[in-house]
C-alpha cells in the first residue's frame, strides 16, 4: 500500500511508492527494453521515465544487465537469448503468484 508523504511548505501530498527489489527492477528493465527494441533507437530518458528511476541509477542497472550477459551492449540494449529467457521465467513466476493470490511489487 502506497503511503502518503507532505512535501514543502504549498501543501503538496505526493503517494509514496513501496521500494522494488533487484528481480523486480531487472524484469521491468528487460520487459521495457524489449518493448523498445522494436522502435529505431532506444532512447534512455524515455525507459528512464518508463521504469521511474534515476538516470545514473539506470546507467547502473544497464552495466549489470550486461555483466549477467542479459543484454548485447550498453548501446543497442537488445536482449541476449538469456535476457528473453530471464523475461520469460520472470513473467511465469508473476503469473505463478497471481495464481496464488500473492502480489508481487
Amino acid at each position: 500500500m502506497a503511503r502518503e508523504k507532505h512535501l514543502g511548505k504549498k501543501g503538496f501530498w505526493m503517494k509514496k511508492l513501496p521500494r522494488r527489489d533487484k528481480m523486480k527492477i531487472y524484469g521491468d528493465l528487460l520487459f521495457i527494453l524489449y518493448g523498445e527494441a522494436k522502435t529505431e533507437k532506444v532512447v534512455l530518458t524515455r525507459v528512464q521515465l518508463k521504469i521511474n528511476v534515476p538516470f545514473d541509477r539506470l546507467k547502473t542497472y544497464i552495466a549489470e544487465l550486461k555483466e549477467l550477459g542479459l543484454i548485447q551492449d550498453e548501446v543497442s540494449l537488445k536482449l541476449t537469448e538469456k535476457g528473453k529467457q530471464y523475461l520469460r521465467e520472470y513473467e511465469t513466476v508473476l503469473d505463478f503468484m497471481n495464481r496464488m493470490g500473492l502480489t508481487y511489487r
